[in-house]
């Protein structure tokens, strides 16, 4: 389920219980169902919560920062060097997970 920001709340929403796509088609702002004034209604499916902390992936959807750092094995922390800058993590680990999905298959853990 792709999660996106709210444009207008900053909340976590899933782009299949709103208007995302028709929104993005018509290059308007991505808001969520509660924000949407023809649904006005946050829709119940899973709490509504900030997507302040987590990970924007190079689409502009959001990963769990916790589902990333379990994937990674280790911190996302890890990746930055020493006094980075910001928004310094989350290009060092764009950076690092784009360099893992583009490595051959057989060199990949199993």
């Amino acid at each position: 389920m792709p999660l996106f920001p709210c444009s207008k709340c900053n909340c976590v929403e899933d782009t299949a219980l709103c208007h995302y796509w028709s929104a993005r088609l018509r290059q308007a702002a991505t808001v969520c169902s509660a924000c949407d004034p023809t649904i006005g209604k946050w829709h119940g499916e899973f709490p509504q919560e900030s997507a302040q902390g987590w990970v924007t992936d190079e689409s502009g959807f959001l990963l769990d920062k916790r589902e990333v750092e379990r994937w990674l094995g280790q911190p996302i922390e890890t990746f930055a060097g020493p006094d980075p800058g910001p928004g310094a993590a989350r290009d060092s680990l764009r950076a690092h997970v784009l360099a893992l999905d583009t490595a051959p298959d057989d060199t990949r853990a199993s």
